[in-house]
C-alpha cells in the first residue's frame, strides 16, 4: 500500500513538474518511423517507457483513426495484418499513456504522428531464389526466377511480390565470368531469362534482384542475390583441402621422414659394426693359426 501510493505521489509531482516547465508527462515518443520488409510493417519509437505506456492509432488517410497495440511496454507495433491493401497510404499516432492515477490531470495526451506510409510505394523488396539451366546452346542459359513470397495473406496463404506488382514487376540480372569484374546487365518481366552470347565452355556468375519501375527512384530496386556461378568452377586441389589438413599432412610426412631417417643411420651403424666384427674375427682366426 505505501509503495503504491508513493509510486502514486510520484506520478502526480512528475505531472506537475511537467506543467510547471512546459514539458510533456509522460515524455512524446521520438524517432517514430515505419520498417517493411516484403510488406511485414512495423512501426518502431523510441524511449522505451519507465513509468508510463504507448498505444498507437492508424487509419488509411483521411479515415477514422483505430486503437492497436493497446498500453504497450515495448517501442515497435506490427501493422501488417492491418495493411493489407497495400496501395493505400495509411497514417499513425504513437500516444504516450501516464499511470491511471495521472490521467484526470491531463487535458491530452501527448502523441507522434508517423510520416504517412504506402506499402505498395516503400516496402523494402527482398532478394529472389533462382538457378540456372544450361541450353542446348552452349552460348545461350536460362536463369529461372521464384517470386519472393511476402507478409500478406490472402485466403490463408502468403502471397508473392508478383501477385501484387503485377506487371510493374521486373527482374534485373547482372552477371560476368567467374572472376572478373566487369558485368553485364539485362532485364525482363518474365520469371525465365535467357542469357545469350555468352563464350561456351566459359563459367558465368549471376545476381538477380527485383525491379519496379513504377516507384520513386530510392525504392525502385530490390535487394541483389547473391551470386551463383555456372557451370560450377571446378576447385582446386587446395580449395578443396583446408589448410589444417594439409598441416596435418605435411606434419604426419615429416615424422615419417624422421622415423626412416633414423632407421636407416641405425640400419647402417648395424651393419658397420657387424662388419667389423667379421673382420675382427677374422683377424682373430688367423693370428691362432700362426
Amino acid at each position: 500500500m505505501f509503495i503504491a501510493a508513493l509510486g502514486n505521489v510520484a506520478v502526480l509531482a512528475l505531472a506537475l513538474i511537467s506543467a510547471i516547465s512546459g514539458e510533456d508527462y509522460p515524455p512524446r515518443a521520438q524517432n517514430v518511423a515505419w520498417s517493411s520488409f516484403n510488406f511485414k510493417t512495423i512501426l518502431t519509437w523510441s524511449p522505451k517507457p519507465t513509468n508510463y505506456s504507448y498505444s498507437v492509432q492508424y487509419s488509411r488517410l483521411g479515415e477514422d483513426k483505430t486503437l492497436h497495440c493497446i498500453l504497450t511496454r515495448e517501442t515497435e507495433c506490427d501493422l501488417t495484418d492491418k495493411m493489407e491493401d497495400v496501395r493505400n497510404t495509411y497514417t499513425a499516432d504513437v500516444i504516450s499513456e501516464p499511470l491511471p492515477s495521472a490521467r484526470e490531470d491531463i487535458v491530452e495526451l501527448p502523441y507522434t504522428s508517423a510520416p504517412h506510409f504506402c506499402p505498395y510505394e516503400e516496402t523494402k523488396i527482398g532478394s529472389p531464389k533462382f538457378k540456372v539451366v544450361q541450353n542446348e546452346d552452349k552460348t545461350k542459359m536460362e536463369l529461372h526466377i521464384q517470386d519472393p513470397l511476402t507478409a500478406i495473406k490472402r485466403n490463408g496463404r502468403p502471397v508473392n511480390i508478383r501477385e501484387i506488382f503485377t506487371r510493374d514487376l521486373m527482374y534485373k540480372v547482372q552477371y560476368s565470368k567467374a572472376g572478373s569484374t566487369g558485368k553485364s546487365k539485362t532485364q525482363n518481366h518474365s520469371n525465365v531469362v535467357e542469357i545469350k552470347k555468352l563464350e561456351e565452355g566459359v563459367s558465368y556468375c549471376f545476381s538477380v534482384a527485383a525491379y519496379v519501375k513504377s516507384r520513386k527512384s530510392q525504392n525502385q530496386m530490390g535487394t541483389w542475390s547473391l551470386p551463383v556461378c555456372w557451370p560450377p568452377k571446378t576447385p582446386s586441389f587446395f580449395e578443396e583441402v583446408s589448410w589444417y589438413v594439409l598441416a596435418g599432412g605435411a606434419a604426419i610426412l615429416l615424422v615419417i621422414l624422421i622415423l626412416l631417417i633414423v632407421t636407416i643411420i641405425l640400419c647402417c651403424k648395424r651393419a658397420r659394426f657387424s662388419k667389423q666384427l667379421k673382420v675382427e674375427g677374422a683377424l682373430g682366426t688367423t693370428t691362432t693359426a700362426v
